[in-house]
């Protein structure tokens, strides 16, 4: 550096100008308040950038001092602030506005640094942290200014939120109000509509279900156990893919361990061939009976619910016959005596006692047994009806079949009210040829067998009890217990070409009527209980249409029997021999006493070429054959 003196003049020292710090300028920012200075933001304190002069050196230099003293009061309080910002940045990051300062503190300590490097920098800093203590308070106000925005901001937003969330609440209730009075209004109409329906459509159910009672409960037994059945078919596969698995992993253990075996020395060696093949069998064989196990087990189910959807039925059945009176036409349920052997024991026992007092005859020249009121061919017997009334009575609704001491009491009962008999006395008187007269008093057994009709009355049996008690008697099904109606000859068919031939053959036109009808009733079954419906006939039914359709009355003192058209034709004189016999004539009989007329007991219609037709029995029913028993027959008669 080079001095040149110049006389009178100020010396004047060159030197490089100063560097100048470009920075860019903040916008400048103006914020008016009370007790708020305005300055404009820079990195040089205004009026810094002129000069100084050098005639107030010493003035600037103290002012320079100063300056200096508060710049370092600015710069600890800086650096105060800035050590209490960072221990805040510790405690919470939460403020967003210590981390702004904190990056504010740091930034003047570096900008200290660097200045420091510079010739002139110490005016700049000083200068800078000048601008920066004047401009903290108005940086606190905007800072303020700020927050009160936010958090009015934040208020009106939350207030906001609350309004929707609040309209929202409103809509959901409306929505949930709607619906629920909607829903209850459509409950009230469909529970009146299906109301109407139930009530349409109950007698229907409940026919149906009474219909098929017994199929639903023998369904409700079986279900339970289709289900398992369906359950195990489900998981049959999965299991045997698990076995199938197992048995692979066994048999390949079994094989490795048969190949490590074989590594050894052969002394060592403990395994052979023949123990892997067994063990590889026996593994395959255990997976299969495992296997199979299952499906026999699904198969022996199935069984028992095929047994079952069978068996449950047929036993309900069973179970409702046998508690009714058609049990007697089944196998008995109790090991010791049947019905009928109880009843047939009865019967011999009651013959024993009427065959001993005929026997038993003392102060009576004779004895005699008759059968009160019996109409029929063959000896009268009422065991199948005493089978059905005891049925009837004690049968519907319990085990009647099951010969209990009680069971036998009650069959004893009925026998006895439906077989009685008496002991009566008559005086015969006969006069021979020379006018003698023989008196002879005989001993009367009177047998009175009811038959199931005369207990209809007596027992009182309801309109229910009586179609059993019909259907219980019809032959057909009383064949079922051994059941025969009477033998004899069962007789011949007709041809229509015979039928023709026999009514031409009649010149008598009430004969000719009697046996047209007769011939065609020939077939029909036997019944003294449907004698007057027209599908089923006894002898003296048939005698009595017979002659109606040739418009004659048979009937006689009230009544159609056997001996009453016979005492009409005696009383009337309309008897005739037998070699007279015409077409359409009756042949009366007498197979046992009866006390009737004449003990007459049957009747028959001669057709000509000494054939009859005639009711004879439940098991031939009416017939066409030769006349039977001439040693029976007691007249002939001709009805007019």
């Amino acid at each position: 550096m080079n001095i040149k003196k110049v006389d009178d003049k100020s010396m004047v020292i060159h030197t490089k100008k100063k560097a100048k710090l470009h920075v860019k300028r903040e916008p400048e920012a103006k914020i008016k308040g009370r007790n708020i200075l305005v300055v404009e933001k820079g990195p040089k304190i205004a009026g810094a950038d002129k000069g100084i002069k050098a005639d107030s050196k010493n003035a600037a230099m103290k002012a320079k001092s100063n300056a200096k003293k508060e710049v370092r009061k600015a710069v600890q309080k800086e650096n105060a602030m800035y050590a209490g910002r960072q221990k805040s940045k510790q405690d919470s990051k939460k403020d967003v506005s210590k981390k702004n300062g904190t990056t504010k503190g740091a930034a003047s300590v570096g900008a200290m640094a660097a200045l420091d490097q510079m010739d002139g920098g110490n005016e700049v800093y000083e200068s800078y942290m000048v601008a920066r203590t004047i401009s903290a308070p108005a940086e606190s106000a905007a800072d303020a200014g700020r927050r009160l925005y936010r958090s009015q901001a934040a208020r009106a937003k939350a207030k906001k939120i609350k309004k929707v969330q609040a309209g929202k609440k409103i809509g959901k209730k409306t929505a949930k109000d709607t619906a629920k009075y909607t829903a209850k209004k459509a409950a009230k109409e469909t529970a009146k509509e299906t109301a109407k329906t139930v009530a349409k459509e109950g007698a229907k159910a409940t026919a149906k279900a009474a219909t098929t009672a017994a199929t639903t409960t023998a369904g409700t037994a079986v279900s339970p156990g289709l289900g398992t059945a369906i359950g195990m078919a489900a998981g049959y596969a999965t299991g045997v893919a698990i076995d199938y698995k197992d048995m692979q992993a066994t048999n390949r253990n079994r094989k490795l361990k048969f190949f490590l075996d074989k590594l050894n020395a052969e002394e060592q060696q403990k395994d052979s061939f023949a123990k892997l093949v067994k063990d590889l069998v026996l593994s395959r064989v255990s997976m299969m009976v495992k296997a199979a196990a299952p499906i026999v087990g699904l198969v022996l189910l199935v069984l028992v619910l095929l047994v079952a959807v069978v068996a449950i039925p047929v036993v309900a059945v069973i179970a409702v016959i046998y508690n009714s009176p058609f049990a007697i036409f089944f196998p008995s349920i109790s090991s010791g005596d049947t019905t009928q052997n109880v009843l047939s024991a009865y019967v011999a026992e009651f013959n024993g006692d009427v065959n001993s007092e005929l026997t038993n005859h003392s102060g009576y020249d004779a004895s005699e047994k008759i059968y009160v009121d019996f109409e029929g061919a063959g000896t009268p017997d009422n065991y199948y009806d005493i089978l059905a009334v005891y049925m009837v009575k004690h049968g519907n609704g319990d085990t009647a079949t099951d010969m209990t001491d009680k069971a036998k009491e009650n069959l004893k009962a009925v026998f006895n009210d439906m077989c009685s008999y008496f002991i009566s006395s008559r005086t015969d008187t006969e006069t021979d040829e020379e006018g003698n007269t023989t008196t002879t008093t005989v001993k009367e057994v009177r047998v009175e067998l009811k038959t199931y009709r005369d207990m209809i009355s007596e027992y009182g049996f309801s309109a229910e009890e009586q179609e059993m008690l019909a259907e219980l008697m019809k032959p057909e099904y009383l064949a079922k217990i051994g059941y025969t109606g009477g033998g004899g000859d069962p007789g011949e068919t007709i041809s229509p070409e015979q039928y023709q031939a026999i009514v031409d053959a009649i010149s008598d036109a009430n004969g000719k009527k009697v046996v047209e009808y007769a011939l065609s009733k020939v077939g029909y079954p036997y019944s003294q209980a449907y004698r007057d419906s027209g599908d089923y006939y006894d002898c003296s039914s048939l005698a009595y249409y017979a002659w109606k359709n040739a418009g004659v009355n048979i009937m006689y003192e009230g009544a159609n029997t056997a001996a009453a058209e016979g005492k009409f034709c005696y009383d009337n004189n309309y008897l005739v021999n037998y070699d007279e016999m015409q077409p359409g004539d009756l042949i009366f009989y007498s197979y046992s006493n009866n006390g009737r007329f004449f003990n007459i007991t049957h009747v028959a219609i001669y057709v000509g070429d000494g054939k009859v037709v005639e009711a004879a029995n439940e098991r031939i029913g009416v017939v066409y054959r030769p006349v039977q028993s001439r040693s029976s027959i007691v007249f002939i008669g001709r009805p007019r």
